[in-house]
């Protein structure tokens, strides 16, 4: 379809809906009447303020939004007709794409895996688990620190039914699955939209669910991540709901993840299978697990980058916290899916990230990580990995991270995997961004403290 015809497609709608993607990954957006849009929206682009997306100084911060004319879809929370698009970010003169762009970063990351031969695609089924409660509320202030969560499927006060007992709630049904038709809703319209569903259902904890993908092209599904947050809040918003993909929201309840099933693929050929390898892997797909479990400390910087993320990813929850693999193992980093037969389909799932991760450098980096394993021929049985299908773990291995912070040393010692993709000033200016953010966080008395020390 040529610039021609897309523009006499969007004549139909009233609105015309230009989706960027800022530095955490969330969806901004601009929005053109269709009656006065120009050809030139979509050959030349649309400028906007890229210093308030977060990946530019406001020195030089002119951008040009490209839309992707093969990501049309229409906008379903719009009273008015309106059709979408994602975009490209271009530097001003429109033939240099913006280096920082999220979008672009995965499709360095692609390139240079195509380059050095080692794979052409890179295949992977996201599970995007998230909350949804009744209402939220929280205060940050000298006066007081809280926050309230209210959800009819918590198991406190007990004597309201139905209701769950704690982390008991894996594919329960309803009455106890409260959000069927809530999350049906939205399925319905990620899937009008074009995005390719596997299932949802409810997860292990009160008022937790699941939206999973079915395997896909990492770039259409780290486009699709971000969307299915926007939906999921949109529809919840719309049924008198709040949703949330924090990956702690309620202590001592499972939290959310974003596990990321990934393969890698040479042509058609899925390159991570071999029948007689160890678990049917070939040696390329243990390579490729070494490398992201050598990087895993520096890695979790960009998979889980927030304070956050480090309150899920303890021992009891299904959470890892050991940088080894094991086949069917959901305490490990890696799990080999043990109910995979077809070859075909045969990859690795890694279980650390969450949501508060941008997609697109979450891809990136898992990619780049994987593919330095396989650059250099990493063993993960030599470098201590594994695999460990047991509950012993030997006291050797290493904890992956426990805090942002640790995440954070571990990427300032350990970049250079990343550089043939990420900018060193991306890097850069993303541990800055992330130390700023701890900060803040440590600077806030903790309710806990007070539970501590307050007699003291």
């Amino acid at each position: 379809m040529n610039f021609e015809d897309i523009l006499r497609k969007v004549k139909n709608y009233e609105y015309v809906d230009l989706k960027i993607y800022d530095v955490n990954g969330s969806v901004r957006h601009v929005t053109l009447p269709s009656k006065t849009i120009k050809e030139s929206a979509f050959s030349k682009g649309v400028g906007f303020d890229a210093s308030n997306f977060g990946y530019a100084n406001t020195s030089f911060s002119d951008m040009l939004a490209v839309p992707d004319i093969s990501t049309m879809f229409e906008e379903p929370f719009s009273d008015a007709d309106t059709v979408s698009f994602v975009c490209d970010v271009f530097l001003p003169d429109g033939k240099a794409p913006f280096n920082s762009y999220p979008r672009n970063v995965l499709k360095k990351a692609l390139n240079y895996a195509q380059e050095l031969g080692v794979a052409t695609n890179m295949f992977v089924e996201p599970e995007m688990e998230f909350n949804i409660f009744e209402a939220v509320n929280h205060e940050v202030s000298p006066r007081t620190v809280h926050f309230n969560l209210e959800s009819k499927e918590r198991s406190w006060p007990a004597s309201i039914e139905p209701a769950m007992k704690a982390n008991d709630g894996y594919h329960r049904t309803p009455p106890f699955d409260s959000m069927f038709d809530v999350r049906n809703d939205m399925v319905s319209i990620l899937t009008g939209m074009g995005m390719n569903v596997k299932y949802h259902h409810h997860e292990v904890g009160a008022s937790q669910f699941e939206i999973e993908f079915n395997l896909s092209d990492v770039a259409f599904a780290a486009d699709w991540i971000p969307l299915t947050k926007y939906v999921v809040r949109n529809v919840a918003n719309d049924n008198g709901y709040v949703a949330s993909f924090l990956p702690k929201p309620i202590q001592e309840y499972a939290g959310n993840g974003m596990h990321v099933h990934q393969f890698l693929v040479n042509g058609t050929r899925n390159i991570f299978d071999d029948p007689n390898g160890l678990y049917s892997l070939s040696n390329t797909a243990l390579s490729y697990i070494a490398g992201i479990l050598k990087h895993a400390p520096a890695l979790l910087a960009i998979t889980n980058p927030s304070t956050n993320s480090y309150r899920r990813l303890i021992p009891g929850f299904e959470a890892p916290t050991k940088p080894i693999f094991a086949l069917g193992n959901r305490n490990a980093a890696i799990r080999i899916p043990a109910y995979v037969n077809d070859g075909k389909m045969r990859r690795i799932e890694f279980r650390p990230p969450d949501a508060t991760s941008n997609a697109h450098f979450a891809m990136a980096a898992m990619l780049l990580a994987g593919v330095d394993g396989i650059k250099k021929g990493w063993d993960p049985t030599n470098e201590g990995f594994g695999p460990y299908e047991g509950d012993e773990i030997p006291e050797k291995v290493k904890d992956l991270p426990a805090s942002l912070g640790e995440a954070l040393d571990a990427l300032e010692k350990d970049h250079d995997f990343l550089e043939s993709s990420f900018p060193k000033k991306l890097i850069d200016m993303w541990i800055d961004k992330k130390r700023k953010e701890i900060r803040l966080v440590s600077s806030i008395p903790n309710p806990v403290e007070y539970d501590l020390y307050f007699m003291i």
